[in-house]
């Protein structure tokens, strides 16, 4: 098993240049969605109450790790597969929501508790986004790599599933472990 990781993670290489590229448009995303919360931050409240709902849905379940797990993914999974077979679109919408709702969010987040908003990113998001985004970027840029395989007659499936189980959903389980148990407990530390 841990030959099949070790394979899996020498091949990223194959796809570096993908997962920079998805980086590059997660971080100009952000960039949109932190400049779209400075300019309707005179009504922050209600903007983030809609945020809120859109990520959190009507409330949290009782197994916010489940939830959490389960929802980033399902989100992966499909950028992945999908950007095999919609030439790319899905992964980059992904990738273009994600952003803006993070900026918007943490934007909103910093001027309703009177924080600065790298406080927001460094203590409530980083922590688990580190996992959490390269899970992302690495679903995402290897569905670019296999997207080229594909089109060049390669076969690809075998290769997607062994990237989302030996990489991509390691990452997604810890990143759900860093944001249900440690993450609140730096928020309440540092944020409040």
């Amino acid at each position: 098993m841990f030959s099949s990781v070790g394979n899996e993670l020498r091949g990223l290489k194959n796809y570096q240049r993908d997962i920079l590229v998805c980086c590059a448009i997660f971080v100009a995303a952000v960039y949109a969605g932190y400049i779209a919360a400075v300019l309707l931050q005179d009504r922050s409240v209600e903007y983030y109450a809609e945020v809120r709902k859109i990520i959190i849905g009507s409330g949290l379940p009782e197994n916010i790790f489940l939830y959490i797990l389960t929802r980033n993914a399902i989100v992966s999974f499909t950028a992945l597969v999908l950007g095999i077979v919609t030439y790319n679109v899905w992964p980059v919408m992904i990738l273009l929501m994600n952003g803006v709702i993070s900026g918007f969010a943490a934007k909103m987040q910093a001027l309703l508790f009177n924080h600065y908003t790298f406080e927001i990113w460094l203590f409530g998001l980083i922590p688990h986004g580190i996992p959490e985004l390269g899970a992302l970027f690495i679903a995402c840029g290897s569905s670019f790599y296999y997207r080229r395989l594909r089109s060049r007659g390669k076969p690809v499936w075998g290769r997607v599933v062994k990237t989302y189980f030996s990489v991509v959903l390691p990452l997604l389980v810890l990143a759900a472990l860093i944001e249900t148990f440690v993450t609140p407990l730096i928020i309440q530390r540092f944020l409040q």
